[in-house]
C-alpha cells in the first residue's frame, strides 16, 4: 500500500488540536484513526469494488476530513490535479454530473474524468481521494 504519511500527519496534528481550524480539528477527533487506517489498507490493496471491511464509517469520516484539508494546502492545485479531486469526489458521494452539451468546455473535462472512475465502488474512489490529498499535502504543504 501507498504511505499515506503526510496525510496522517496532518491527521494527527489536527486531533491533537496544534492545527488548523476548530472545525478541522474535531472533525479529526470523531474519527477512530485505528479503524481508518484498516479501512485504507483494505481499500487501496483491493480491486475497484475493494470495501472498507467493515470500517464504512471511518472510511467516510477520513474522506469528509480530507475534503476539508484539502482547503488548507500552501498552494491551490493545478488543473490536473483538481480535474482527479473532483473525479473521486463525485464518484464518493455517488454525485453523477450531467452530461454537458458539445460547448461547455470545462464542464466536458469533469464529466469525462468522472466517466474515468464511475465503474469504481464510493469507498474506493474516497480511499483514492484521500491518497490524492496525502500526494498534495506532500507537494505543496498545508497552512495552519
Amino acid at each position: 500500500m501507498a504511505s499515506l504519511t503526510d496525510f496522517f500527519s496532518a491527521f494527527d496534528a489536527a486531533a491533537a488540536k496544534e492545527k488548523f481550524p476548530p472545525a478541522l480539528q474535531s472533525a479529526a477527533a470523531s474519527i477512530d484513526k485505528a479503524a481508518l487506517q484498516a479501512a485504507l489498507d483494505a481499500v487501496l490493496a483491493g480491486g475497484d469494488d475493494a470495501t472498507a471491511a467493515g470500517n464504512d464509517a471511518a472510511l467516510k469520516a477520513g474522506f469528509e476530513f480530507a475534503a476539508q484539508l484539502v482547503k488548507m494546502l500552501e498552494k491551490e492545485p493545478g488543473t490536473t490535479e483538481m480535474l482527479s479531486l473532483y473525479k473521486y469526489f463525485k464518484q464518493a458521494r455517488g454525485e453523477k454530473p450531467a452530461e454537458p452539451s458539445f460547448y461547455q468546455m470545462e464542464a466536458k473535462y469533469k464529466y469525462n474524468a468522472w466517466k474515468e472512475v464511475s465503474h469504481i465502488s464510493a469507498q474506493k474512489a474516497q480511499a483514492l481521494y484521500i491518497k490524492q490529498v496525502n500526494d498534495l499535502i506532500n507537494e505543496y504543504g498545508v497552512r495552519a
